[in-house]
């Protein structure tokens, strides 16, 4: 897939907003649970966008 943009660029914005998702979660005073399935779901969205999805069965807690 081509992108309009360069990628190390778009990834590095993807990765300062997950960072910036995580520390807004935090300040809402959620439960731990609750952020680290927020922000799983997040980092699979994310790999989806960056045209890296995760395998079957991969283990993708952490990996963005």
């Amino acid at each position: 897939m081509k992108l309009p943009f360069q990628k190390p660029l778009f990834e590095e914005f993807i990765s300062q907003s997950l960072k910036k998702f995580e520390q807004h979660l935090r300040e809402q005073k959620m439960k731990e649970g609750t952020i680290t399935q927020r922000m799983r779901g997040a980092r699979e969205f994310a790999r989806f966008l960056t045209d890296r999805p995760h395998r079957y069965r991969e283990h993708t807690t952490g990996t963005i």
